[in-house]
């Protein structure tokens, strides 16, 4: 398959931004403050919500006791109206403590039995589940002593069923209510220390995890520009060095081994003008040849031809002149013809050769022009 720098570079960059992306992926599954920032919010809603208990209670308190000292009827409203207000507060409180579950369960899905923050969750709930039953038992007290009708002199003497009084009754779920909320407000502080803790931890988590992550990308990315780098250095190189033979006259041009992008087209076209040289200087060393061959046939057909018109002139002159000789001295006239005639057919050939072959004749491996397969 083939790649272009252009491409490999494209690639390398997204693979650069596909770690950010990894990073940033990563910090953000490892931090979960946002979800620790939103638990210690709302611990510290519960927080206000136990004090507003607390201060309501008191409200709560003032009215019975106004109510035992004069027994106006308008303590018992108020009286009512705080208990329904600190009914309202507690259900609020209780919905805050799911919504503190279900984002504590979502930071630590496994184990969740272990975490210390969980334990004291439901330490938490199972206080504020006493506190409640306090509650109901302190109202429907109290309204059992507003609704009997007996005199106020007489209303710290009533008893229930059991024949406890219900003013110990009253006490007695007044001190447990305040210990209760004490209890609350203290496993709520301890929730905030855990949860700060959390933070604090996955904060230093955040931090080692970072300087890793981007030693990886810093890293890879070093690596993978020396790696680029070197292969199109190293390519360049052996191109250098092809350059170089080419200039010492040595057309030997491997284009194998090369990247399938630019500089394996730059080294291509290095092997095909290498050939193209090659191909040049034979064909000007022949011509050169050629013109030399040329130069040598015109002086051999000049200094033989002249010589051999002479000798072939003479012989025909001869042949003429003695008809009457002897059968031998004709032979011997028609033979020097005959040659003479054999010269002229050699340099007419010589005349027309342009692309001469040349073969071996002695073992040492001299060559000469085979006039036959020139042409």
């Amino acid at each position: 398959m083939r790649f272009n720098i252009s491409t490999k570079l494209f690639l390398g960059f997204l693979f650069v931004i596909f770690l950010n992306i990894i990073y940033f992926v990563v910090v953000n599954k490892l931090s979960y403050l946002n979800i620790y920032t939103e638990i210690l919010k709302r611990q510290e809603q519960v927080k206000n919500a136990l004090l507003q208990t607390y201060n309501i209670q008191k409200d709560k308190k003032r009215s019975r006791t106004s109510f035992e000292a004069i027994g106006k009827q308008e303590s018992v409203t108020n009286f009512k109206q705080t208990s329904l207000l600190m009914r309202q507060v507690i259900d609020s409180i209780r919905n805050e403590l799911d919504v503190i579950s279900h984002l504590d369960s979502s930071i630590v899905k496994k184990f969740i039995i272990k975490n210390p923050h969980y334990l004291n969750h439901l330490a938490l709930i199972s206080t504020l589940k006493k506190i409640d039953e306090n509650i109901y038992v302190y109202d429907n007290t109290f309204l059992k002593m507003a609704l009997s009708g007996k005199h106020i002199d007489s209303l710290k003497y009533i008893t229930d069923e059991k024949g406890i009084l219900l003013t110990a009754i009253l006490d007695s779920s007044d001190q447990k209510i305040t210990i209760l909320l004490k209890t609350a407000d203290s496993l709520i502080d301890e929730q905030n220390k855990l949860a700060i803790k959390a933070t604090e931890s996955r904060i230093e988590e955040i931090k080692k995890m970072t300087l890793i992550i981007l030693a990886i990308v810093t890293l890879v990315s070093i690596g993978f520009a020396l790696f680029f780098s070197r292969i199109i250095t190293y390519s360049l190189r052996r191109l250098k060095e092809s350059a170089s033979q080419i200039g010492k006259g040595k057309f030997t041009v491997d284009s194998y081994g090369y990247p399938h992008d630019e500089i394996g087209d730059l080294a291509k076209a290095f092997q095909d003008m290498a050939i193209n040289l090659k191909n040049t200087q034979e064909e000007l060393i022949k011509s050169k040849r050629l013109a030399a061959i040329g130069e040598i046939v015109a002086s051999v057909n000049h200094e033989i031809n002249n010589p051999l018109m002479i000798i072939s002139g003479n012989a025909q002159f001869l042949e003429m002149y003695l008809k009457d000789a002897s059968e031998d001295i004709k032979e011997r006239i028609k033979t020097i013809l005959e040659e003479t005639e054999r010269i002229s057919r050699v340099t007419k050939k010589l005349r027309e050769i342009k692309n001469p072959v040349a073969e071996e004749y002695t073992s040492s491996g001299e060559q000469m022009i085979n006039l036959d397969k020139s042409y």
